[in-house]
């Protein structure tokens, strides 16, 4: 009997708590509750209202100057290249409007194409690399003895001509002459894709996969267990680019910036100049500015993104001081 009471007042308790509830609800506490409840759904309409406002104002203003630089191009580039070769790298994904795009801005600026060449994924990988490797040291033997780094060293020396990466002097002058046979070794394995003779430069355009998740790619290759993710194969590559060359820009499209290699570099603070932004019609130019700021001295991040230091760099003081002579012959 007394565990029948006990239940008995249990469920009266719960009905009484559910008929208190209620007539609050409907009565005094029902305005309250109401009146808080649609607060909070106009702040929240008003939060994505201004939030729109926000992205349709930064939409508007990188429109617009995207419109400026691409219209101000021939004052931006014009001659600032005045007849430098340049090698433009493609990313074995890369928009092959883009580097079309690239290409012709480099032409514009007074600049020559010494190189096109196109990576394809297992470029710089283990992957099946063993006659490859015994091809490469055949043709250096001072190659470094990591497998990895002789790839990435073999390639560098390639596209430059230069093997400071290689400690002794009389190696570094022997594997130099060997660059146009590297080059070979790399387009007959079919680890480069290329229409271009060799020739090696000292300046470079990198362009990244288009919509490129790089930053993703940390697995080593599952056919070779010492091979390195994709991400650590590249950014090594480029430091050792960089090392080498006397400019480097690596340039990609918004998604390049925000989870591709534009963003690894600029979150690594790499030494190269990263440009954002090659799917609007200024990023071809501000690429090729950002090259001839290289080329004296000055590396940058530019372009649209948040961590671009700015939109393009600003004028060297080389390119200046020829337009200050051109002004006096005038």
């Amino acid at each position: 009997m007394i565990d029948f009471r006990y239940h008995l007042v249990s469920l009266v308790s719960v009905f009484l708590a559910l008929a208190v509830g209620i007539v609050l609800g409907a009565g005094p506490l029902k305005e309250p509750i109401g009146e808080s409840l649609q607060s909070q759904v106009d702040a929240l309409r008003t939060d994505r209202d201004n939030l729109r406002s926000d992205l349709d104002a930064a939409k508007g203003n990188i429109d617009k100057q995207n419109e400026f630089v691409t219209a101000a191009a021939p004052e931006l580039i014009g001659g600032i290249l005045d007849g430098r070769e340049v090698s433009i790298i493609a990313a074995p994904d890369a928009d092959s409007e883009q580097v079309e795009e690239v290409s012709n801005r480099v032409k514009e600026a007074d600049g020559t194409i010494a190189g096109d060449v196109s990576f394809v994924p297992n470029t710089l990988s283990l992957e099946d690399s063993a006659a490859f490797l015994e091809t490469l040291r055949t043709l250096v033997p001072s190659l470094p003895k990591d497998d990895s780094t002789a790839i990435r060293a073999a390639l560098v020396i390639a596209l430059t001509g230069d093997a400071s990466m290689l400690e002794d002097e009389d190696n570094q002058a022997d594997a130099g002459k060997q660059a146009a046979k590297l080059y070979d070794a790399f387009v007959e394995a079919d680890r480069l894709r290329t229409d271009t003779d060799h020739k090696t430069t000292s300046l470079f355009i990198v362009i990244d996969d288009e919509n490129s998740t790089l930053a993703e790619d940390t697995e080593p290759s599952p056919q070779n267990s010492d091979d390195k993710g994709t991400r650590t194969l590249v950014t090594d590559f480029i430091t050792a680019l960089t090392a080498e060359a006397t400019s480097v820009v690596v340039a990609g499209d918004a998604g390049s910036a925000q989870n591709g290699l534009v963003n690894v570099l600029r979150t690594e603070k790499s030494r190269a100049s990263t440009v954002d932004g090659l799917g609007l019609g200024a990023g071809p130019v501000i690429t090729v500015r950002a090259l001839a700021s290289g080329e004296a001295g000055s590396h940058g991040h530019f372009g649209f993104a948040e961590d671009a230091e700015g939109i393009l760099p600003a004028k060297t003081e080389e390119t200046s001081s020829k337009d200050t002579q051109k002004g006096d012959e005038e």
